[in-house]
């Protein structure tokens, strides 16, 4: 089971290695890299969300799975528990390093990582459930991640962080759904013209070609990412304890956690793939964003990931047995 894994996630994580490829080679720079950042944010992950949710759901189906994102909600809550009760017994250089550190073992990489892996697993069906758990990781990251990375302060201008266009395609697919259930019940598009309908399929059609684009294209924009990061000061006890807490400590907390609570057993799948994910890429631009410390956000980024492609098969292959 480990060998079959690994090998399904090394090949997943060929085409990071792409888009490493292309970085070094010039293909791509960083500010290419930034602006692709934005176009998958802003058209691709939300398409994503929206068809997903829109294809799979319905009004009663989400309220049966709200657990999704209260589950990784309660994910991300273990990890930052964990920091905090680590950071502790830590030597830090500042307190910049020590906030970034609580924050990489608060956060993990929530959707674009385990978007392919759960793809491969458990198909639409399982990567509807994923991009609806989402909406508990964005809350948590700007909640509760802000709050680790800014030394425990809260502004109120951050919660205008979770006003994004994929917080906002989650509302537009659950309007639209509404919409669609209430339709069904009533008969309210009974009789209404062809052409209506072809528009509203081919609309959807669109969308739904802009979310399948996301999964490569984040993942290729991952690998060109990584090759910017700094190699320097990854072989520390600093980097082998954030691997320790983030792909091994963390997530056997929170996959306890997630046996004890009572999922289904579809859900507990999904959310424990989430919970054996490596710290988040994102954690780079927002140590910049909150002048917190960017270089060991990069260094745990690069050896998190490099580590996780043996510990993801682990987790997975012990709890697919």
């Amino acid at each position: 089971m480990f060998t079959r894994l690994f090998i399904r996630i090394l090949a997943i994580f060929c085409m990071m290695g792409f888009g490493m490829i292309a970085r070094k080679l010039g293909i791509v720079d960083k500010n290419t890299s930034s602006q692709m950042s934005r176009v998958i944010t802003n058209f691709f992950y939300p398409s994503l969300i929206f068809t997903s949710l829109v294809s799979n759901y319905t009004l009663q189906g989400l309220a049966t799975n709200w657990v999704l994102p209260a589950g990784t909600m309660a994910i991300m809550a273990t990890g930052y528990l964990v920091g905090r009760l680590f950071a502790g017994s830590v030597s830090f250089s500042s307190r910049e390093e020590k906030n970034q550190f609580i924050f990489q073992c608060a956060t993990n990489n929530y959707s674009f990582l385990p978007l392919p892996i759960i793809l491969m697993l458990w198909g639409e069906p399982g990567v509807a459930k994923l991009v609806f758990s989402t909406l508990g990781s964005e809350i948590s990251v700007w909640t509760l991640g802000i709050f680790a990375l800014t030394g425990n302060r809260f502004r109120k201008e951050n919660l205008k962080n979770l006003v994004s266009l994929p917080m906002l395609s989650i509302f537009a697919a659950v309007a639209v759904i509404a919409v669609k259930d209430y339709a069904g019940h009533t008969g309210m598009f009974t009789g209404n013209s062809q052409a209506l309908n072809e528009l509203g399929i081919s609309l959807f059609s669109v969308l739904d070609i802009f979310g399948k684009a996301a999964i490569p294209v984040a993942m290729f924009v991952a690998g060109s990412r990584m090759a910017d990061l700094k190699s320097h000061h990854l072989l520390t006890f600093k980097q082998a304890q954030m691997v320790a807490l983030r792909l091994l400590a963390i997530p056997l907390l929170a996959l306890a956690l997630l046996l004890i609570l009572p999922f289904s057993a579809d859900i507990r799948l999904v959310l424990m793939v989430v919970a054996t994910m490596p710290s988040a890429v994102s954690s780079v631009v927002l140590s910049e964003v909150y002048g917190s410390d960017t270089e060991f956000a990069a260094s745990s980024v690069l050896t998190t990931h490099l580590f996780s492609l043996l510990t993801i098969p682990m987790w997975l292959s012990f709890f697919l047995r």
